[in-house]
């Protein structure tokens, strides 16, 4: 099981993180030429060699800009990219805990927030190249040790603040703090809500090989190292993870509703979302719904799971998932580039492809072609 663990040594920002990972060794030109995908003007972006006592590392540079990004435009962008799934996945579930935060700070629903200091696009950035160097490296599971706050105040756009502001201590919640008497924001929303998203606290003492590790500086000048360190390793084994088991029964739900529940269930971040009939007391016909969920986006897909459905009441239980190394490749073929997913065993052994339904349906729409026979070409091809 390949292992990040990060290091928050004090606090924990988006450019921090890209630089502890190309510092480990992550070819800064690969996201440079993921990001040079978007269509928008972006800021130069340069690493650097940093030196601070005895800590050597890389730094961030990046470059003035003015290009401030509503969450849709943000999502188009993401989602339009050509790279892999975990890739655009993760960058959007990043952005979702950013939204979903400011929405329960400002008492408004995810489709009304609009972000201020968010909206600038260095925002994209950091989500983009956090979630391709995790998968540049294959990590299978995301650790950290308590992450460092400061006191005091600090100036936002919406005025004066409590360090660490709202959105921040939103994002955070279940998570380990430390606070020190420093009055700078040490972690930013964007840093907490990568560590949110990626990060496992409990149980967090997991042995493994160290093979590589990364140090990035941040921009503030502090007495205590401003840095955040990564260490790369394998703890051997299948991937395990932990996840949330959520299960209700319903005799009173709709029918015709719960598909569409459903895809709203799974767009606050279900891994899987299962339904099927059951038989209830007094022979009553119903509905089990059957939800996993990770750790970080848990409180989202509850508060939609309650929302959408009719139940009052859920169960919930973690439990142990252990998955396939998975990796998507691009294939040219005779029909046209499809994407192509790939599960490997824990040695790295590739046991099954299968190819996006997506990818075939849209040549089957294309060439007029049924898909069963697209799907067939392909498949003696591939």
């Amino acid at each position: 099981m390949r292992i990040l663990y990060i290091d928050p040594v004090a606090g924990c920002s988006g450019d921090m993180t890209i630089s502890a990972l190309i510092d480990a060794g992550c070819p800064f030109e690969l996201l440079q030429d993921m990001l040079k995908q978007l269509p928008v003007e972006l800021p130069s972006l340069a690493p650097e060699k940093k030196t601070k006592g005895a800590l050597e590392g890389t730094y961030l540079k990046m470059g003035e800009s003015a290009l401030h990004l509503s969450i849709r435009q943000m999502q188009e962008l993401i989602g339009g990219l050509k790279e892999e799934e975990r890739v655009r996945r993760d960058a959007l579930g990043i952005l979702d805990i950013l939204v979903n935060a400011e929405a329960k700070v400002h008492g408004v629903e995810p489709d009304k927030v609009h972000f201020h200091e968010l909206a600038h696009v260095d925002t994209l950035i950091d989500m983009l190249c956090v979630a391709k160097a995790i998968s540049y490296f294959e990590i299978e599971r995301v650790l950290c040790g308590p992450i460092p706050q400061g006191r005091g105040f600090i100036k936002t756009s919406h005025g004066i603040l409590p360090n660490p502001p709202p959105v921040t201590v939103e994002i955070l919640q279940g998570m380990k703090l430390v606070f020190y008497e420093q009055d700078l924001e040490l972690t930013t929303p964007t840093g907490a809500a990568i560590l949110k998203y990626y990060a496992r606290q409990p149980g967090h003492r997991i042995p493994f090989g160290l093979e590589k590790g990364g140090v990035g500086f941040g921009t503030y000048e502090t007495e205590r190292p401003n840095v955040v360190r990564v260490f790369i390793g394998d703890a051997g084994g299948g991937p395990d993870e932990e996840v949330w088991a959520i299960e209700t029964d319903m005799d009173d739900m709709a029918v015709e509703y719960m598909g569409a529940a459903a895809d709203r269930i799974r767009a606050a971040g279900a891994l899987d979302v299962l339904y099927f009939p059951v038989h209830m007391k007094k022979g009553r016909l119903g509905l089990r719904l059957f939800v996993v969920a990770a750790e970080a986006t848990l409180e989202q897909v509850v508060e939609t799971l309650l929302k959408e459905t009719s139940t009052f009441g859920l169960r919930l239980r973690k439990e142990a998932r252990r998955v396939l190394k998975r990796k998507e490749v691009v294939c040219n073929t005779s029909l046209g580039t499809v994407r192509v997913k790939e599960g490997y065993d824990a040695h790295g052994a590739l046991l099954k492809r299968h190819i996006e339904f997506e990818d075939v349906r849209k040549i089957g729409d294309e060439k007029g072609m049924p898909y069963r026979q697209v799907l067939e070409l392909l498949e003696k091809e591939l």
